[in-house]
């Protein structure tokens, strides 16, 4: 039997890109795959995700398929949204996903994975960035993230392995109200040095990411390889007693099976 290996990716034109252009029964082998491109009536918080917030924030879906998370009206209201805490970094697991906030200097937002769904303490998410200093209330993740309250206005990457903070590594980008990030963490299992390294990408314009144009940067033995973790999108009143919004377009996840 043939094995096509494909390095980057095939282009369907011409007549293949209005008509049925795959025969047989396309399968994810060896992956777990979740995509949730927000087109349903309501977020299912009951079996596909868990909501947390402080002074009733609210995760709805919005046009064009969004999910929003709004705070609370107060300062340091909190989001945190998350999936099942049974993503594990030595099985290479990886989020994706397409983010903007429409008032952006006055909210810091994560993307990732924590070893929590929610922080215990109210008005708290998993990792926030003052001034120079680096806070991660989660013991294990890695994520992406912006805080208004750092001394550059840039999104940044970071990571904590059994409560020990990771190297802050620098986008260079200055994120402006409803501007788009599309970013990713993946983590990658190395079994020689029972480790598990965090690779992020970023894409600056929103747009699909280019793993060789986009790349931020590696954190090496970035979380302990065997906790489990959950996909995590937060965000956090910063600096105004007001509601403030999210919007993420699509979450996308993978990892090995176990």
């Amino acid at each position: 039997m043939l094995q096509p290996k494909i390095s980057y990716y095939e282009e369907f034109i011409g007549k293949a890109s209005h008509t049925g252009n795959i025969a047989g029964r396309p399968s994810y082998r060896n992956q777990v795959v979740w995509y949730d491109d927000f087109t349903g009536k309501a977020i299912d918080s009951t079996y596909d995700y868990t909501f947390a917030s402080a002074n009733s924030g609210t995760a709805t879906i919005t046009v064009p398929h969004c999910l929003t998370l709004t705070t609370g009206g107060a300062d340091d209201d909190d989001c945190e949204f998350a999936m099942g805490i049974d993503f594990y970094p030595q099985y290479n697991c990886a989020i994706e996903a397409r983010i903007r906030c429409d008032d952006i200097d006055k909210v810091a937002w994560n993307v990732g994975f924590s070893d929590q769904q929610s922080e215990t303490s109210a008005d708290v998410i998993a990792f926030t960035y003052s001034g120079a200093t680096l806070t991660s209330n989660a013991s294990d993740g890695a994520v992406f993230m912006y805080d208004p309250d750092a001394d550059t206005d840039y999104v940044y990457a970071a990571s904590c392995k059994g409560d020990a903070d990771g190297t802050v590594l620098s986008t260079a980008s200055t994120p402006t109200d409803s501007k788009w990030y599309t970013v990713r963490v993946e983590f990658r299992y190395d079994p020689v040095n029972t480790r598990a390294d965090a690779i992020f990408y970023c894409n600056t314009s929103g747009e699909e990411i280019n793993p060789q144009a986009d790349f931020v940067g590696m954190e090496i033995d970035a979380a302990t390889y065997n906790t489990a973790l959950c996909p995590y999108i937060a965000s956090i009143n910063h600096g105004e007693d007001a509601a403030n919004t999210v919007d993420i377009d699509y979450i996308k996840v993978w990892s090995d099976r176990q």
